[in-house]
């Protein structure tokens, strides 16, 4: 068993359902990188940034910079996995106990050193689903989602940043997406999935949102307003009632429901 294998198997060890490997400069040129480009926030720079202040070796090798991404599944059946409480949701605590446990067992046994990641791009993290993709776990489908052959879209993800000459686990030849009646899209109450964008310059559509550019964040995100909405009508994550945010284009999704039931 390789390093890159041994890595993984750790993971899943340490409770993630599934776990994959990507380099670091692959993910600079995916397309959410060439998106937040254009938009003039380069992807990696709060890395880069996070990274210099340490003085690490990926400074002086890049090469050796990778990103471990590990996944929890959120089945339709555990939808309190994802309620959120006002500070979190169970399952991303299943999340941070997993990486947290990795990282430990990285470094005390394997000796990689490695890096905590932010979970947001700006603040020093990465392109969660784009790395998911570069490790093998899967494809983004046309509800803007990582779809995995074993759970669909219903996984939640984080990452490590690794120190190591490691390889790359991915991606893999898969989509299930072709040839689909797009059920998610159909479902969607906010219609977030009906339009097509405008393509900036120099981006291939399939390089935008969904894969074709069908994708309204802005939509999509006052269904998120309207269901913390109905939350404090029933008196708030205050009181115990936790935001039970739409998931209507994950549920929906046939991809991994066999192995749900």
């Amino acid at each position: 068993m390789d390093t890159s294998a041994r890595i993984i198997q750790t993971a899943i060890d340490n409770g993630a359902d599934i776990a994959g490997i990507a380099s670091m400069k692959a993910l600079q040129e995916a397309p959410s990188s060439l998106l937040y480009a254009h938009l003039g926030i380069p992807q990696g720079r709060a890395v880069a940034d996070h990274l210099q202040s340490r003085g690490t070796e990926i400074n002086r090798h890049p090469s050796k910079a990778w990103v471990l991404v590990i996944g929890i599944a959120h089945p339709a059946h555990l939808p309190e996995l994802d309620w959120w409480d006002g500070s979190g949701t169970p399952g991303n605590q299943m999340l941070i106990d997993s990486l947290e446990h990795t990282r430990h067992n990285l470094q005390e046994t394997m000796g990689v050193r490695c890096h905590k990641l932010h979970y947001f791009v700006e603040k020093g993290g990465v392109f969660l689903k784009d790395a998911a993709v570069l490790a093998g776990l899967g494809c983004i489908g046309r509800n803007n989602l990582l779809i995995t052959p074993g759970f669909g879209p219903r996984i939640r993800l984080r990452a490590l940043l690794l120190e190591a000459g490691l390889r790359s686990t991915g991606p893999i030849g898969f989509d299930p997406c072709t040839g689909c009646d797009i059920h998610c899209r159909n479902v969607c109450p906010e219609k977030s999935m009906s339009e097509k964008r405008s393509v900036p310059d120099g981006i291939e559509v399939s390089e935008l949102p969904a894969r074709d550019g069908a994708y309204d964040r802005e939509l999509c995100g006052h269904q998120m307003d309207e269901d913390i909405r109905q939350s404090e009508n029933k008196g708030g994550v205050n009181t115990g009632v936790p935001v039970k945010y739409c998931r209507k284009c994950e549920f929906i999704c046939p991809v991994g429901n066999d192995s749900e039931a």
